[in-house]
């Protein structure tokens, strides 16, 4: 994997940070998501390799437990480790912002992203019903938890 490089998020990275969701995920966050998480407060976290942004997270942090809103890779730059190395970086921001827990949620269908969390330490607490939009409807959304 050549050098990825963290950093926060910037207001200059919000188009191409909205872009990115827009080709990872088509009912993924918008350009107006990211400015509100932005100005939030939210643990906003960019990887970049050379000038490249080749993903981003999103983290949210009350108290001892943080939710993971939102991860994706560029899908150019997919199979490569980076969603892990970001997932990583993530769990130890929030783990050194003294969170214990970390909780997100998954498209039920998204096997790939399932098993990327489960090998970091996520397990499966339920499912959250006709969560998330599709093409045909809605889908459920799984939720994990993991112990940081």
């Amino acid at each position: 994997m050549p050098d990825l490089v963290f950093r926060p998020m910037q207001p200059c990275d919000l188009e191409p940070v909205a872009a990115l969701a827009r080709d990872a995920e088509p009912f993924g966050w918008t350009l107006r998501n990211f400015q509100d998480a932005l100005g939030a407060g939210y643990r906003c976290t960019v990887g970049v390799v050379g000038e490249v942004i080749v993903g981003y997270s999103v983290v949210s942090h009350v108290l001892d437990e943080c939710e993971l809103l939102e991860i994706a890779v560029a899908p150019a730059f997919q199979g490569r480790g980076y969603g892990s190395a970001l997932l990583e970086r993530a769990k130890a921001d929030a783990a050194a912002g003294c969170a214990r827990l970390m909780r997100l949620e998954v498209r039920e269908s998204n096997a790939r992203a399932r098993g990327m969390y489960a090998r970091h330490g996520f397990s499966e607490d339920g499912i959250r019903r006709n969560y998330y939009r599709t093409e045909e409807g809605r889908e459920h959304a799984v939720l994990m938890t993991a112990s940081l």
